[in-house]
């Protein structure tokens, strides 16, 4: 297999850690989405450590997210998604790749990460990231604030371009949905205790 071809075989399989972790985050900001300011945290004195679990979620989907977006600096160090995706624009690469893997899978990774790059969605994520969450600076006026939603939904679409190029390289076989049940039951565990206070009051 050549250099190239190998490279994005790694980078597809850090790359399945970033989808289960974004997943993971998605589900546990989803399931305490409603018990943001519930009676049972304030009664707690814990309201306000929730708020700071939940921004401190959103903060690692958004920079995970933007991580699989960075520039290709062609540093040869570099291993995030892109690097991968730029490789696979080369046809002969690409062949190389799906013989290991899965040829509908990597052209569906493509496709969608190809899409979400495009996205207008991008900018606003970016500059956020750039200018309040890796960096303090002035943001530009003209460029709104990503909404909550926003980011959720894009990092669900990033998180199925990972998996459909990890499960396209071959290196991983199990559908993202199956890696991450148990994070989606430990996001429930994790807000059922001020949830069932809530029900108790």
């Amino acid at each position: 297999m050549s250099p190239q071809a190998e490279l994005v075989r790694q980078i597809s399989a850090e790359a399945f850690t970033d989808a289960i972790d974004l997943m993971a985050c998605l589900a546990v900001l989803r399931e305490g989405k409603s018990l943001l300011v519930p009676h049972a945290l304030e009664a707690a004195n814990a309201a306000l450590a929730a708020t700071i679990v939940q921004k401190a979620l959103l903060q690692r989907v958004l920079m995970t997210v933007e991580r699989a977006f960075a520039p290709d600096n062609k540093r040869k160090l570099d291993r995030h998604a892109r690097v991968a995706f730029q490789h696979l624009s080369d046809p002969n690469i690409f062949e190389e790749v799906a013989k290991a893997g899965s040829r509908k899978h990597l052209k569906q990774a493509c496709a969608i990460w190809r899409n979400y790059d495009a996205d207008p969605r991008r900018k606003r994520l970016k500059h956020y990231r750039d200018k309040v969450v890796a960096h303090t600076g002035v943001r530009d006026p003209a460029i709104p604030p990503p909404l909550v939603s926003e980011l959720s939904s894009y990092a669900m679409g990033t998180a199925d371009a990972l998996a459909r190029l990890a499960r396209g390289t071959g290196v991983v076989e199990l559908q993202l949905k199956v890696q991450t049940a148990a994070y989606d039951a430990s996001a429930k565990a994790f807000w059922r205790v001020w949830r069932d206070q809530k029900k108790s009051k």
